[in-house]
């Protein structure tokens, strides 16, 4: 094997390694962003839910949060602005990842095209 041939193989390695790290990136990025989606539908189901509560029947009415892995008492008003936090936050974080996501994806095409990279599937 000449040494051009062995470099060509070592760049063609790098080359692989380099995609797969982007790939793994992709995946992950993807994984919390469903992962923070279910966390939203959640959210959204239990505020709806307490806030079709009358007010005047859900004043000192019980309510249970878990926290931590501790069920927590609560009046519904508390467990209703703990879930309006909540879920501000989420969506915000909701949105970075999906930023970061297309920064991501962007990346990875940018530098399939610096590279000239192209995906052959085997079947």
């Amino acid at each position: 094997m000449s040494t051009t041939e062995a470099e060509k193989q070592q760049k063609a390695a790098n080359l692989q390694n380099q995609y797969n790290q982007f790939q793994e990136i992709i995946s992950e990025l993807e994984s919390q962003l469903i992962s923070i989606t279910s966390k939203i539908e959640e959210h959204l189901i239990v505020d709806k839910t307490l806030n079709e509560t009358p007010k005047e029947t859900r004043e000192n009415r019980k309510c249970f949060k878990m926290v931590g892995g501790v069920l927590v008492n609560k009046t519904v008003d508390e467990v209703i602005a703990i879930l309006k936090e909540e879920l501000s936050a989420l969506v915000k974080e909701k949105n970075q990842l999906e930023e970061l996501l297309i920064k991501s994806r962007k990346e990875r095409e940018e530098w399939m095209k610096n590279n000239n990279v192209k995906i052959v599937r085997q079947n």
